[in-house]
């Protein structure tokens, strides 16, 4: 008679395979001799063992012997099933998409992920932090697949990324880091990367801000050039916008081609 697998052989199968998350529903079809009760008994001992941690009703991330001492899983190994379990679209961004990029000042504690509307609990479980940011207007483009141990994870493309950490600046620190990040990022931007696509990205506000600091704070004017001239060849207009929208406007106007009222020091970390 063929020796039945119990739950924690099976999911020590699973880490050989490749697999660092499972779903409770497959658990049950892989094991359909053991009971609800039996099942649920050997998962909250190996949740207490630290070997799996439960990331949604019915989703289980598995910790291998390596991340054991963390206690954690980095959340590209995972995040790819988990969205797909809950059937969301979604990226890495901001300050986690920046690292994954290579940009070297950022090691973010806390993992950005976006996602669409409607909004998603903020994730805070045996030291896995995930904020996620959602959309109204899921970006189409400029999302890519990075390869990770585990599969695939999806991440915005470093313009993408630079769009976002302007529009989402209050939860990732302030402009300064923004500027000091989008310095660091844009070495990874070609001017052909710079298209008409951009306007669909994001709000004319972001936009011209994304202008401003290329051109004058992050000495990258070859890309401020190209996206000026996609700017003035579409229907829409430059306005006045704060380059900080937290604070009051600048009364002595500091003129750019722009249009943004100059109303906070940019400081850039090298």
């Amino acid at each position: 008679m063929a020796k039945r697998t119990n739950i924690s052989d099976w999911i020590d199968q699973q880490l050989t395979k490749g697999e660092y998350s499972f779903t409770l529903r497959n658990l049950h079809r892989k094991m359909p001799d053991k009971s609800d009760n039996s099942i649920k008994l050997a998962l909250k001992r190996l949740v207490d063992k630290k070997k799996i941690i439960s990331m949604s009703k019915g989703f289980y991330i598995i910790i291998p012997p390596t991340y054991q001492n963390l206690g954690v899983l980095p959340p590209v190994m995972f995040m790819d099933n988990l969205m797909e379990y809950l059937k969301r679209p979604y990226y890495i961004s901001l300050l986690s998409a920046a690292s994954l990029h290579g940009a070297s000042h950022q090691q973010p504690q806390l993992h950005f992920v976006c996602t669409t509307l409607p909004s998603m609990r903020d994730t805070n479980k045996n030291g896995i932090q995930i904020k996620y940011v959602s959309k109204r207007n899921f970006p189409e483009y400029h999302i890519i697949q990075k390869k990770t141990d585990s599969g695939y994870v999806n991440i915005s493309a470093p313009i993408l990324t630079c769009l976002d950490l302007i529009n989402y600046q209050k939860i990732i620190g302030g402009f300064n880091r923004v500027a000091t990040v989008i310095n660091e990022l844009s070495e990874e931007i070609s001017k052909s990367e710079v298209n008409s696509d951009i306007l669909q990205l994001a709000p004319q506000t972001i936009i011209q801000r994304l202008g401003y600091l290329w051109e004058y704070e992050c000495n990258h004017l070859e890309l401020a050039n190209v996206l000026f001239k996609i700017i003035k060849e579409s229907p829409r207009s430059f306005k006045t916008y704060k380059l900080n929208p937290g604070r009051n406007l600048q009364k002595q106007i500091n003129r750019n081609r722009w249009s943004i009222n100059v109303n906070t020091q940019i400081e850039i970390d090298e």
